[in-house]
């Protein structure tokens, strides 16, 4: 591999902050630091699944709002972030403070994202439906851009604490299994907005408590990474319009960003639709969800040192596409009718082994496309390519959510402003496992035709 001491390219040595060493190229990351900075993951999930459960049913079942206007006002936001989360990138590349460059970001970050929650999922009386739409997308604007302060910073230094491909792939899997814990607590969201009453106070009440674990463990890994080892070499400063030049230039991240926002887009369809599906489709409780997310995580979580070795052995890129097809596979069960609670439990841990192999060589594969650039380059530019990543993910989760209101309006879904779901005709339901099942697995596959382009390999990183 190239040299990546800290020194820029003309050869003058950058500044480190007191509290920051430089690894050895060798040096295998501490398990403490691991576990740090993963747990990141759990409010930065509940942050993203929140939303991405609820907000579409509290507009449509809470406010009255039609299916299209509400996956219209949830789509919006999300466009922002094409340009929010590159912004970040280029704000946490740039800045120097005694603190580092991202954990400033990451610390006003956290804080303005949970206020922001809360103000999301408590919204005044209006006169129209189109005033309520409108609040609660200017809010979830603010809210995304206070997220993206915070992840953006946080999933570059993945990229920036370790210079080993395997290392970076044990780092991801810290990230991957808090991920899947994050994806627990934020699969009760239903349920806790149930203890919280009916209508719009169930949904403040879920706001509070989900509100209140994102504070806390959005925080950890700014503390936890205070001495944690790194790389700052001097930056080259990037306009907007130049960070996405730059990720249009390397190849290899280009098509496994093709590859990752159709997958991004398929989970995001089904996010916006899995309320719908369990609850008038399968016809089961909020619990029962939970549950099953539950079973999601925990495979998820219990198979992390399976899928490492597979990497290692097999190499990244079969694991994904082998992966890829046998979660589509078991999503596929889903049309089962009527399946009982043991299957339906079954299909969600099958559905959890499956997601967290790909999702973890999804992200140890762009840790590699970022250290090419870093190879061919000698730049550090991490938060410019980690920034359009990002973004793109929430472009894709917001195609989703558009995609599950169209067709839930084109099927004549019911709105209602009671806080609970009206009872549906039957073409409401096919337009709901539509949206949840057959939409997901389509797109899903039509990713293979991207990820089939990748060639990046080890010797490419290497001198």
């Amino acid at each position: 591999m190239a040299d990546l001491s800290a020194q820029n390219s003309a050869g003058n040595a950058t500044s480190l902050p007191a509290s920051a060493t430089l690894p050895s190229q060798s040096q295998r990351l501490p398990t403490w630091l691991c576990t740090g900075y993963g747990i990141g993951m759990i409010g930065g999930q509940i942050f993203r699944d929140a939303p991405a459960l609820l907000l579409l049913p509290f507009l449509t079942d809470a406010l009255g709002v039609m299916p299209v206007i509400a996956g219209l006002a949830i789509f919006i936001p999300k466009i922002w972030v094409v340009f929010a989360d590159p912004l970040a990138g280029i704000a946490s590349d740039r800045i120097s403070t005694r603190w580092g460059r991202r954990r400033p970001f990451m610390f006003v970050g956290a804080l303005l994202t949970v206020l922001l929650l809360l103000v999301m999922f408590n919204v005044p009386v209006f006169g129209s439906a189109a005033a309520t739409a409108t609040y609660v997308s200017a809010a979830y604007t603010l809210a995304l851009t206070a997220f993206a302060a915070y992840s953006v910073p946080y999933l570059t230094m993945g990229s920036e604490m370790t210079t080993d491909p395997h290392d970076r792939t044990r780092l991801m899997a810290f990230r991957v299994a808090f991920m899947a814990t994050g994806l627990i607590v934020g699969g009760y969201a239903a349920a806790i907005r149930d203890l919280g009453g009916v209508g719009r106070e169930a949904y403040s009440f879920m706001a509070l408590v989900m509100g209140g674990i994102c504070l806390v463990t959005m925080m950890v890994p700014v503390f936890a990474t205070a001495k944690a080892p790194y790389y700052d070499r001097h930056e080259t400063s990037l306009s907007l319009f130049e960070q996405f030049k730059l990720a249009l230039s390397n190849k290899p991240f280009l098509t496994l960003l093709s590859a990752a926002f159709l997958q991004r887009l398929a989970e995001g369809t089904g996010y916006a639709a899995i309320i719908y599906f369990q609850t008038l489709v399968l016809k089961q409780p909020p619990t029962v969800l939970g549950t099953s997310i539950l079973f999601i995580a925990l495979a998820g979580i219990f198979s992390q040192p399976l899928w490492v070795a597979a990497c290692k052995h097999f190499g990244k890129k079969p694991v994904y596409v082998a992966t890829l097809l046998l979660y589509c596979g078991a999503f596929a069960l889903w049309l089962i009718p009527n399946p009982a609670l043991w299957l339906i439990y079954l299909i969600g841990t099958l559905n959890g082994l499956f997601n967290s192999a790909f999702i973890l060589t999804a992200l140890s594969m762009l840790t590699d496309t970022v250290a090419y650039d870093r190879f061919k380059t000698g730049l550090n530019r991490e938060g410019a390519f980690n920034g359009v990543w990002l973004a793109s993910e929430k472009v894709a989760f917001a195609f989703g959510t558009l995609i599950v209101g169209a067709l839930l309006s084109a099927f004549g879904y019911i709105e209602s402003s009671t806080g609970v779901a009206m009872e549906q005709p039957e073409s409401a339901l096919t337009g709901i496992t539509i949206s949840y099942v057959i939409v997901p697995i389509v797109v899903h596959l039509s990713s293979l035709i991207f990820l089939s382009r990748y060639k990046l390999s080890e010797q490419d990183l290497k001198a």
